[in-house]
């Protein structure tokens, strides 16, 4: 099997993977929910190429959107979680290097602008300020998740020994 097809099944593995923490692990508020799936997303930007972990991301959102039934998110989150995975480094041996524990914030940031100017658009000024906090706690939440989800898999040398091996893929 070539690397091409290997990555593309991580690659569908990490989409299932977004689709499912982000759909299933969430919590309801006012006009939407908050959910664990960037954490997901995060360690889909360390492990997978570009842009493999950009297509992973952004469908794996946009999947969850639809299944829970916000259509109106699907393209907005298409695009937010397709740009969240950039500031993110796949290259090293290791998930959690100090650059990619720093990209939370851009990340988190990337989060917290997108869906504000989204909510804007469909809701105006005020529905825009009202999901604010729900994106914030999210980003934070979703940062916090990765840091402890990346140094679990680092201590077991996920990316370097389990990975590459299991998938004949170098990093």
């Amino acid at each position: 099997m070539n690397r091409t097809i290997k990555l593309t099944i991580v690659t569908a593995l990490f989409t299932a993977l977004v689709t499912v923490f982000t759909f299933f692990v969430k919590i309801p508020i006012a006009n939407g929910y908050i959910h664990v799936g960037d954490s997901i997303v995060y360690l889909a930007a360390c492990i997978l190429p570009f842009p493999y972990a950009l297509i992973a991301a952004g469908i794996g959102g946009a999947f969850a959107d639809t299944f829970g039934g916000y259509v109106i998110y699907i393209i907005p989150t298409l695009i937010i979680k397709a740009l969240i995975t950039l500031p993110y480094n796949s290259k090293s041996e290791k998930i959690l290097t100090k650059r990619n524990a720093l990209m939370v914030i851009p990340a988190g940031l990337i989060t917290v602008v997108g869906y504000f100017i989204t909510a804007f658009l469909f809701f105006g000024w005020a529905g825009a300020v009202v999901g604010l906090i729900g994106d914030v706690i999210q980003a934070a939440g979703s940062a916090v998740l990765f840091i402890v989800f990346a140094t679990a898999l680092d201590r077991v040398k996920f990316k370097r020994d389990l990975f590459n091996k299991a998938f004949l893929i170098d990093i």
